[in-house]
């Protein structure tokens, strides 16, 4: 959410996203999109799931201000008690670039898991 400024196209930030999770070593993915009237809105696309190199096209739009985002993201780690078997986790939450180019979170982001048994 760091990366989203306006001015910026969804791949540069896709880009700069991608090097801060190297970096902390996260294997995984960022998949984010403008929120609309009808779901995915028109703009910018930050990466696809299966496109994590850029996305020609929308890929290029720059982010504006006044804008609802799906930030959409996931890590893939192994998992010690299933023999080291590898697990995908991913979280979709919805964040708000004000008028003022600020980034934040529409609602409360979720930090922890409910399990149901």
């Amino acid at each position: 959410m760091d990366e989203i400024r306006p001015g910026r196209t969804g791949n540069e930030i896709l880009a700069a996203s991608r090097v801060r999770m190297r970096a902390k070593g996260i294997d995984g993915s960022v998949y984010s999109h403008p929120i609309g009237l009808h779901g995915h809105g028109a703009g910018p696309l930050i990466g696809l799931w299966d496109y994590q190199g850029g996305v020609a096209g929308r890929g290029d739009a720059k982010v504006i201000s006044n804008m609802w985002w799906s930030i959409e993201l996931q890590a893939t780690t192994p998992v010690a008690e299933w023999d080291g078997q590898t697990v995908r986790m991913a979280q979709e939450e919805d964040a708000v670039i004000g008028g003022d180019g600020k980034t934040r979170w529409a609602l409360r982001r979720q930090q922890q898991l409910f399990l149901i048994r």
